[in-house]
């Protein structure tokens, strides 16, 4: 119908047909009628209205419509973090059911819900909250176990409220309360018992120091450490909260790594190097019985899956353990919605090779790859960048390299050899795949393509 009507009232040619449909088929896959374009500008409008002025109440509500997805939450929080909005893990007097925006002397912050703590149980959140509004703040420990009479206040409830940190409030470290945790059992039962058994009566010590039963008593015990609080935040909230594993690594290798929420920007089948610390891992084997492992990484912006085919798995499977931080080189998919990044490097980060890593990651990624510099894929490999003694240095600029690219690459494919191939581009020296011979012939075929 359409080709009809161009040739009938368009009097167009057939080339001008085509060139028209091309342009026109792929919108029509998504295309919005004018009443369509107009209700989703208004909507666009008038969110990006809130988020302008009422950014905080915005971001809060956000979290509450997410708060069933924990793959996008560590997105909005990096989010918040960017706009100056500070996320806090929950809070015994602060937290509501749900995420909340608190204000306070400081401004206002967005607050964890009590609901979003595993394993503390809906009914037990509400029984703490309900108290609380009803009879005022929990002024210590001891005050909250006296008035939170409940049997799901229990073993597993009240080591989540300490291992986020909901308690924190109270001075005690959370290692210390874990390491007196029955002793908090202990204090729970006989307070309970106690209000059965002599609901009407006063113990004749009550009130002096030989009532030691009332009393909460904490032993010495050593404190969390980061780790061990970051891992308990992961455990029981779903997400790092009050800081991020990988986030000092994120901020040292800042002009090296592409971000996990920026990959869909970089385009398909491109270089790039991205790290985090790893949270799942399913090792699969391939139809000849090799191996072969999809791992889930994690940075500060959010999570990503890898696929480690058999060949890059046999030199890398050292490197994939749960919570260890590595830096990874591998290429975005072929087709758009393929969001997997296909490893071709994996590298454990640690303090003490992260300047050499830094290093030797600096030329790779997509502002040196594709058009700009194609000789990078060579043969789909990406390679350490420690400079070999004997190597062959190409100069040349970014705008020639788009050019002579495909010719540069087939005359280094055409002499193999042992001298290593670096290309200098516009001051930036980068290493290729290839290796060559550097006798006449290149150097003369060079000349002639590059003068």
């Amino acid at each position: 119908k359409f080709f009809k009507g161009c040739r009938e009232f368009g009097k167009l040619p057939d080339v001008k047909i085509h060139r028209l449909w091309e342009l026109i088929e792929p919108f029509a896959a998504y295309g919005f009628n004018k009443a369509h374009a107009a209700s989703y500008g208004v909507v666009a409008y008038q969110t990006a209205y809130l988020k302008a002025n009422f950014p905080v109440q915005y971001m809060t509500a956000v979290l509450i419509s997410e708060s069933g997805d924990i793959d996008k939450a560590p997105a909005i929080i990096h989010e918040c973090e960017r706009m100056g909005i500070k996320v806090l893990p929950p809070a015994i007097n602060e937290s509501f059911k749900n995420f909340a925006m608190i204000q306070s002397e400081g401004g206002a912050h967005i607050r964890f819900g009590l609901n979003g703590i595993k394993n503390l149980g809906e009914h037990i959140a509400e029984v703490i909250y309900r108290e609380r509004k009803e009879h005022g703040k929990y002024v210590s420990l001891s005050n909250l176990l006296d008035r939170v009479h409940d049997k799901d206040l229990n073993k597993k409830s009240l080591e989540s409220l300490i291992k986020c940190g909901a308690l924190d409030e109270f001075g005690f470290d959370r290692g210390v309360l874990m390491g007196n945790s029955e002793n908090i059992l202990s204090y729970v039962k006989e307070h309970q018992a106690k209000n059965i058994t002599s609901k009407n009566q006063n113990s004749l010590f009550s009130g002096s120091s030989i009532d030691v039963a009332s009393r909460l008593r904490l032993e010495p015990a050593l404190n969390a450490t980061a780790e061990d609080k970051l891992h308990w935040e992961k455990e029981l909230l779903g997400l790092y909260v009050s800081s991020h594993p990988f986030a000092i690594y994120q901020k040292e290798l800042e002009n090296v790594l592409t971000k996990v929420n920026d990959l869909p920007g970089v385009g398909r089948k491109q270089w790039v190097v991205v790290g985090g610390v790893i949270e799942g891992m399913k090792k699969k084997i391939t139809r000849a019985g090799k191996s072969m492992m999809f791992v889930t990484i994690q940075d500060v912006t959010g999570s990503l899956e890898l696929l480690v085919f058999p060949k890059t798995y046999e030199t890398t499977k050292d490197v994939w353990v749960e919570g260890r931080m590595v830096c990874v080189v591998g290429r975005s998919g072929d087709e758009e919605g393929d969001d997997k990044l296909f490893v071709e490097r994996a590298y454990d980060l640690t303090d003490e090779n992260l300047k050499q890593l830094k290093s030797q990651m600096a030329g790779i990624g997509p502002a040196n790859q594709s058009a700009a510099n194609p000789l990078l894929q060579g043969e789909g490999r990406v390679r350490s960048s420690e400079q070999p003694e004997d190597i062959f240095e190409i100069t040349v600029s970014s705008e020639v390299l788009k050019s002579k690219a495909d010719a540069i690459k087939e005359l280094l494919r055409n002499n193999p050899g042992t001298k290593q191939v670096y290309l200098s581009v516009d001051g930036k020296k980068i290493r290729t795949s290839f290796k060559v011979n550097g006798a006449g012939k290149i150097i003369e075929g060079i000349k002639k393509l590059l003068g």
